[in-house]
């Protein structure tokens, strides 16, 4: 049977209504089964695709060109999506190149996807700045080299948002005339508004370091700076913590986050320039091992002297080994926060470190509802003078100032003493030492204590499971007395276990009182016991020395670690051999935990907890062509470690894949073999892609899981080249899936014949010449919804017949136009369908990358949560009712207005989110979009919407994750006759319209709808008859393009102008 168009029959169906179609978003639009994310091209000069369907990030691979043989092993977890290839593994193993780099949703996230980035940043370990261009050049001459060196990824750290000052003591050190007076402080931030009344002559110098202009339109760098040093003049209430000191301001955070380059260009020029202390308010994810801000804040603090105060980060809620890089370095001092009651804020990040059990956060400051000054240049109204935040970056400028006063106290001491003073004054709250270090910031102490102690908190690390040999850990406490006069210190002990109770025999004091002379130190020493049979986990201390002049808090952690042993791998090729050559990962199931497992001459040894885990490695064998290699993909999916264990993978127990057809000359394109873990709430997608099976083993060693907790896919694309033996215009294409449950086959084997598919005659006309295209078919499998997809690469235009298999999968389809850069290929505009319903046996036809493209609606793309209206419309589908569509654009905008009165606008198309009243109101929306060069067609695309809306209640019908759907519609249109250009030879043109209502709205009836078309790109317009849901349009001999321009009103008032130009050709 031929499937019928829906334009067609919604036209049939609904010929009898009032003046037009209205399309149900509910019915007539099945839901776009996958997100496109975006296309990044590796620093191999890979480009790899990225869409998300259900929890699964689904990655398609083009391998560059002569990297056709590659294989490329993936792992993600719904938030990471590692895909490496095959000739990488060797240098990640040996940590010579950042995992990072492969990590394709975090290079999306991070802005380095190929739409933002034209090439992708790194840091060389010598921590000097290159980039790697899109055309692999990079990667050929990086594997010529002997001695490539170490690379990390430039990634993009994020300033750490989420009553005080006085709370820090700072009014009582001004009265003593200590205010950071000639003291600089340098803001690494999002800029500074200079412009402000209270930070009016205070910032002596700024330079940007970012590719965008110096003002702060982010507004968290000023918020920071006025904590700082803000003098209070714009209303004398907010004054800042230090508000004589001046100001260096180094722009390092751009609209998309903070380059990891920038960051460190600003240290160096911060602390070359004399900052004496540095405030970081932001970073990222801390990992094993150091990265370049680590590197570049503990090199810096040793040759400058400088103190780096920097932001524990906002991710305490998540629990321990929360702290974020480069608050994890050595030498900065990590701040975590607290609120107006002392009490510990529930984002704060909390220690330990997460490699070695070191005490991190070191002190908190008050980081919860602080007003401070608010950038002209930012959200908010242009009459506010101040804004309220809340976060870790809050925090920080809270001990920057005090470090500044602490400064000006002392001139001459080096930012380790200044942290080692500010945390010996600290006041400790109720809270555990990996919570809040030494405590609360305290300067007013600060300023008249000449006392401190080295090292300011005292980490007695990790003791290795089992206790009963462990041996005692002791380590100096240095006091050191800045004082004319010797000082005399009684030593106290408060210690406390896992669970806060006492622990009296875990720590001991060689000395319970000690006399530290003038100008001079005195040293005790502190051992730690964790021998025996106390409870498992973190226990702490607090060393307190107590003069009649003051005190000194120093906080002491070690961590006594629970059950725990050595999990060692080994990886064998088909050789037998050990080998390098492979990619491994843990994933635990219990305990929860997932990682890499590096491995040295094919040996890699973790440190795991008791429990039990699933084990993978892809191994790698070279052919003996020396170009190409067998990749064998084994899995041991239970591994219970009740004591130190040994595994083996062999890469010989993993068998062939065969796929086979009755068809003759069909070759293999694009191919993959996988599986996803399921535990509880968490889950693990791996697998490893190539371009045949020939080459790709799978295997499992052990007993099968149940079918909930494991399925496993293998799939690929397939053609039939033409006769030159091009697959770029093959007429004949298989996209086949197959899903098992419960085990990784060890082997797999398929014969497939045409009549047990679905067939599908399918048209790809174009929107420009010299373009290429590659339709991406995505099978999901009803149990997980798990989903897997791969595709073709072709010529455009192309009519070609597609065969899939149907076996109780649920299809959908991407189709993606590109051009050729160099050696690359640049996604320009992505369209999107839904899921259909084909049957093995049976023919359809079916189009994409048809005119008209146009805005259309699909699940919360225009809600209202509340008070919030948040739009994410997709403005160029193409003619099919169920796509939704993105393209490249030249520029954009989207305004709203409520009652007349503009509330906001952004410069993206049918992008924004915008705070509205709650009361009724009525609103105007408009947005348009240019583009040129990537299509000859809709050149611009505007919309403007009318409509009312008050807020909803919290049980409104219709309410969906984003809020409750805006009562907005579109008007799509399917010219009919148009060839593989999209453009008509015809006198006139046949068009049905139709009105597409936002999603989960139910349809209201329509009072108008009206089109009219413009030959000379709207510079004029002529009414066209529309009857049944079809428009008529004829076109003069001269004309070269149709414009479009419809109408519509619904019964509600609710009403559209959609105004496409260029809407097809003639």
């Amino acid at each position: 049977m031929r499937l019928v168009t829906k334009f067609a029959a919604m036209a049939a169906v609904v010929a009898a209504a009032l003046v037009g179609v209205s399309v149900p978003a509910g019915a007539a639009e099945p839901a776009a089964d996958g997100e496109y994310l975006g296309a990044v091209t590796l620093i191999t000069g890979d480009r790899v695709t990225v869409r998300r369907v259900g929890a699964r990030l689904v990655p398609a691979v083009d391998p560059a060109e002569g990297r056709e043989h590659v294989h490329f092993a993936t792992t993600g977890d719904g938030i990471r999506l590692h895909v490496i290839p095959s000739d990488a593994w060797t240098d990640v193993n040996a940590g010579r190149l950042d995992l990072r780099l492969f990590d394709v949703a975090l290079l999306i996230r991070d802005g380095y996807d190929d739409k933002n980035a034209a090439a992708l940043p790194l840091i060389a370990d010598d921590l000097t700045s290159l980039s790697a261009a899109k055309d692999g050049d990079f990667w050929v001459q990086r594997k010529q080299s002997r001695d490539p060196g170490k690379l990390w990824l430039d990634g993009m750290r994020k300033p750490s948002l989420d009553t005080s000052v006085p709370q820090v003591g700072a009014p009582q050190a001004w009265q003593g005339g200590f205010t950071g007076k000639g003291v600089t402080v340098a803001v690494l931030d999002t800029g500074v508004d200079a412009t402000h009344a209270d930070l009016r002559d205070r910032v002596i110098e700024a330079k940007n370091f970012t590719d965008g202009t110096l003002r702060d339109e982010d507004g968290h760098g000023t918020h920071v700076a006025s904590t700082i040093a803000g003098t209070g003049r714009g209303d004398r209430k907010y004054t800042g913590v230090a508000p004589d000191a001046k100001l260096l301001v180094g722009k390092v955070c751009g609209p998309r986050g903070c380059p990891e380059s920038a960051i460190l260009a600003g240290m160096r020029w911060a602390a070359e320039s004399g900052a004496k202390v540095v405030n970081l308010s932001l970073g990222g994810p801390d990992a094993r091992g150091d990265d370049p801000l680590e590197v570049g804040v503990n090199q810096l603090s040793a040759r400058h002297g400088t103190l780096f105060v920097v932001a524990s980060g906002n991710d305490g809620s998540y629990g321990a080994e929360t702290v974020s890089s480069p608050a994890s370095a050595d030498a900065a001092l990590a701040v975590g926060a607290v609120d107006g009651d002392d009490a510990l804020a529930s984002f704060s990040g909390r220690g330990p470190r997460i490699h070695d059990a070191a005490l991190k956060p070191e002190i908190v400051a008050p980081g919860v509802n602080i007003m401070a000054a608010r950038s002209r240049h930012s959200f908010g109204k242009p009459q506010e003078k101040y804004r309220e935040l809340s976060g870790t970056s809050m925090a920080t400028p809270h001990v920057a100032g005090a470090a500044a006063i602490l400064a000006q106290r002392h001139p001459e001491w080096t930012g380790t003493q200044l942290k080692a003073a500010l945390m010996a004054s600290a006041m400790p709250i109720e809270a555990g030492n990996y919570d809040q270090g030494a405590g609360r910031v305290d300067i007013a102490h600060a300023v008249k204590q000449t006392l401190y102690a080295e090292p300011a908190a005292v980490s007695m690390g990790r003791q290795a499971w089992p206790h009963h040999d462990d041996a005692p850990v002791t380590k100096p406490i240095a006091y050191t007395n800045a004082g004319d006069q010797p000082v005399t210190v009684r030593l106290t002990l408060t210690t406390a276990g896992p669970g806060g109770e006492p622990a009296p025999d875990m720590f001991r004091l060689s000395a319970t009182e000690l006399t530290i002379p003038a100008r001079g130190q005195a040293t005790v020493q502190l051992t730690a016991d964790t021998k025996g049979d106390a409870a498992e986990g973190a226990f702490s201390a607090r060393v307190t020395a107590e003069s009649a002049t003051g005190r000194v808090t120093t906080p002491v952690a070690i961590d006594r670690e629970p059950e725990s042993y050595d999990l060692t791998i080994k990886t064998l090729d088909t050789t037998g051999a050990l080998s390098d050559n492979n990619f491994s990962f843990l994933f635990g199931i219990d305990p929860s935990r997932y990682r890499g497992v590096p491995t040295i001459d094919g040996v890699g040894t973790v440190r795991v907890r008791k429990g039990s885990y699933h084990l993978d490695s892809v191994i790698n064998t070279p052919r003996p062509d020396g170009v190409t290699v067998n990749s064998n993909k084994v899995v041991h999916p239970t591994i219970d470690v009740t004591a130190d264990t040994t595994v083996v993978l062999d890469a010989r127990s993993a068998k062939p894949i065969a796929v086979t057809f009755d068809r003759a000359d069909v070759r293999p394109k694009a191919v993959g073999a996988g599986y996803g873990r399921v535990s509880g709430e968490r889950a693990v997608f791996t697998g490893v892609l190539g371009d045949t099976f020939e080459r790709i083993f799978i295997g499992q060693v052990g007993e099968p899981l149940p079918e909930a907790e494991f399925v496993a896919d293998i799939g690929g694309a397939w053609a039939v080249p033409d006769r030159f033996g091009e697959v770029t215009r093959a007429a004949v294409a298989y996209h086949l899936a197959w899903f098992d449950y419960g085990r990784l086959p060890t082997g797999f084997a398929k014969h497939v014949v045409d009549s047990d598919l679905a067939e599908v005659r399918t048209t790809y006309r174009e929107q420009a010449a010299r373009r290429g295209g590659t339709k991406i078919w995505v099978a999901k499998e009803p149990v997980h919804g798990t989903a897997v997809g791969y595709g073709i690469p072709f010529e455009l235009p192309r009519t070609r017949t597609e065969f899939h298999n149907v076996d109780g999968l649920s299809w959908s389809a991407e189709f993606q136009q590109w051009r050729k850069v160099r050696k690359s290929l640049h996604t320009e505009t992505v369209v999107t369908g839904g899921a259909v319903a084909h049957e093995a046996g049976k023919s359809y036809v079916d189009d994409w990358n048809t005119a008209v493209f146009g805005p259309s609606f699909r699940v919360d793309q225009a809600s209202r949560s509340r008070d919030t209206m948040s739009l994410s419309i997709p403005m160029y589908a193409d003619a099919g009712l169920d796509r939704v569509g993105v393209s490249e654009m030249d520029s954009g905008s989207t305004v709203l207005f409520m009652d007349g009165v503009k509330v906001g606008e952004t410069d993206t198309a049918g992008q924004g989110s915008f705070d509205v009243r709650p009361e009724q109101a009525a609103y105007r929306l408009e947005t348009t979009a240019t583009r040129s060069g990537v299509s000859g067609y809709s050149t611009s695309v505007s919309t403007v919407w009318t409509f009312t809306s008050v807020r909803p209640p919290d049980d409104a019908p219709g309410k969906g994750k984003g809020g409750v759907p805006l009562p907005l519609m579109v008007v799509r249109a399917a010219p009919q006759g148009l060839d593989d250009g999209n453009r008509t030879t015809a006198d006139s043109a046949k068009v049905p319209v139709a009105v597409q209502w936002n999603k989960g709205l139910d349809p209201v009836p329509l009072t108008s709808l009206t089109v009219e078309a413009s030959f000379d790109d709207g510079r004029t317009w002529r009414a066209v008859p529309v009857a049944g849901g079809v428009a008529t349009v004829d076109h003069p001999r001269s004309a070269r393009f149709v414009s479009l321009r419809a109408k519509a009103a619904d019964a509600n008032g609710n009403t559209v102008e959609q105004t496409t130009i260029r809407a097809y050709g003639i």
